[in-house]
């Protein structure tokens, strides 16, 4: 990627901070006093700079300006390479572009300096498993889901894994806590309704499988409902 300008940011602290600089006092305790306003002063233009080109970059994402939006998230990093939130989102974006290694790189940065985030954790999940590394994206929905226990989407990320590399028990397990958390998962129900054939369950199957098609039909998915209905179809006869 090509190397960024200066923000103009960097430049009014710089302009800011050789203004101070080339004050002069008459006395000790003024210049303490007036060095620890400049330093509060300067940390807090970064501070706000930092949010606005932060704040740019997501309504840059929001409106699919992926290249835009790594500039801005860029331009808050170099401000504070401290920021975890911008490079999550820098990782996203880039990920959106095709740049999978680069956006991995991110998020790894995002949880170094946050690892308190099952955002991050969830956001890098979801790339382990595209790239097909589904042991490293399974320990990720595990810690993203030790830090919150809620998300509904990464038990079920977590269980189609578990279902690829036919773990169908592990599989089910997260199957009903994401229909547990939402009794209008209508993919929930489907995946459930595969893994309980997998198990012999054929009643519960069927059972599943119904529900997801009548779930797909109210939501106007009718690709999905199609499927629902051809499982069920060959259930019964």
């Amino acid at each position: 990627m090509p190397t960024m300008p200066l923000p103009p940011s960097q430049l009014v602290v710089t302009t800011i901070l050789q203004s101070i600089e080339s004050l002069r006092f008459s006395n000790v305790a003024s210049k303490v006093f007036s060095g620890e306003q400049a330093q509060a002063r300067q940390q807090a233009i970064l501070k706000f700079t930092t949010k606005k080109f932060y704040t740019r970059g997501l309504k840059n994402l929001e409106r699919q300006d992926l290249h835009g939006a790594i500039k801005n998230f860029t331009a808050a990093i170099n401000l504070n390479p401290q920021f975890a939130p911008a490079y999550n989102d820098r990782g996203v974006a880039r990920y959106k572009l095709g740049y999978k290694q680069s956006a991995l790189e991110d998020i790894t940065t995002a949880i170094a300096l946050n690892p308190y985030r099952a955002k991050y954790y969830s956001n890098r999940g979801f790339m382990l498993t595209r790239l097909k590394d589904y042991t490293a994206a399974i320990a990720d929905y595990n810690s993203a889901l030790m830090l919150n226990p809620n998300l509904t989407q990464d038990y079920f990320n977590r269980g189609a894994i578990r279902l690829q590399m036919e773990n169908s028990l592990a599989a089910l397990a997260d199957f009903e806590s994401a229909i547990r958390l939402d009794r209008n998962f209508a993919k929930a129900y489907f995946n459930r309704g595969v893994t309980r054939y997998k198990l012999r369950e054929v009643q519960g199957a069927f059972e599943d499988f119904q529900k997801a098609a009548g779930l797909f039909n109210q939501q106007g998915r009718m690709d999905y409902y199609q499927d629902a209905v051809s499982k069920i179809k060959k259930l019964r006869y």
